[in-house]
């Protein structure tokens, strides 16, 4: 592999982990209360739980501590039961204004994202899936490609699910 490559992908790769993790709110005055609406698709068993978080700040949403680490700053969290192949999740009382939503299968109930130990260390193993299906393959896409627009709305936010192996390599 040519250097110049191999250094212009080092870069790239430590310059993508240095987005900005903010926990300040981006919503700097709230919007008028209204209800969402995400469809959470490609649900394949109903073991488990389903995690579903809605981040205004980029602290919470690279965050993969524990649900219920108190010191992540989520906006708001919910935990459902899986339904297949799709599950409804409504949350009530939102303020308008731009989030993101992320949602871990959380198949062992164990509150948290779990990861691979071979052969891919530090790879998501349970499904996932991220609003706009924001998606890197070194990592969970930016919070910035995650941000969508919450106000009254018809149309529900799709979020499809699918593990990071199946993301990457497809399948």
């Amino acid at each position: 592999m040519n250097k110049k490559v191999l250094l212009s992908s080092l870069i790239c790769v430590l310059l993508a982990g240095c987005s900005s993790t903010s926990n300040m709110s981006i919503n700097k005055v709230k919007g008028a209360p209204t209800d969402v609406r995400i469809v959470v698709n490609h649900v394949e068993s109903t073991e488990g739980q389903l995690l579903v978080y809605l981040h205004d700040n980029a602290g919470s949403y690279y965050s993969d501590d524990n649900y219920s680490a108190s010191s992540i700053k989520y906006f708001h969290r919910i935990v459902v039961k899986p339904s297949i192949p799709a599950t409804e999740v409504v949350l009530t009382d939102i303020p308008a204004g731009k989030y993101a939503i992320s949602v871990v299968h959380d198949k062992d109930s164990d509150g948290t994202l779990d990861r691979m130990v071979f052969p891919f260390i530090g790879m998501p193993s349970e499904p996932y899936g991220l609003s706009n299906d924001a998606y890197s393959a070194l990592s969970k896409g930016s919070f910035e490609d995650a941000l969508v627009d919450i106000t009254a709305q018809a149309q529900p936010i799709e979020i499809k699910l699918a593990t990071h192996l199946s993301k990457t390599f497809g399948g």
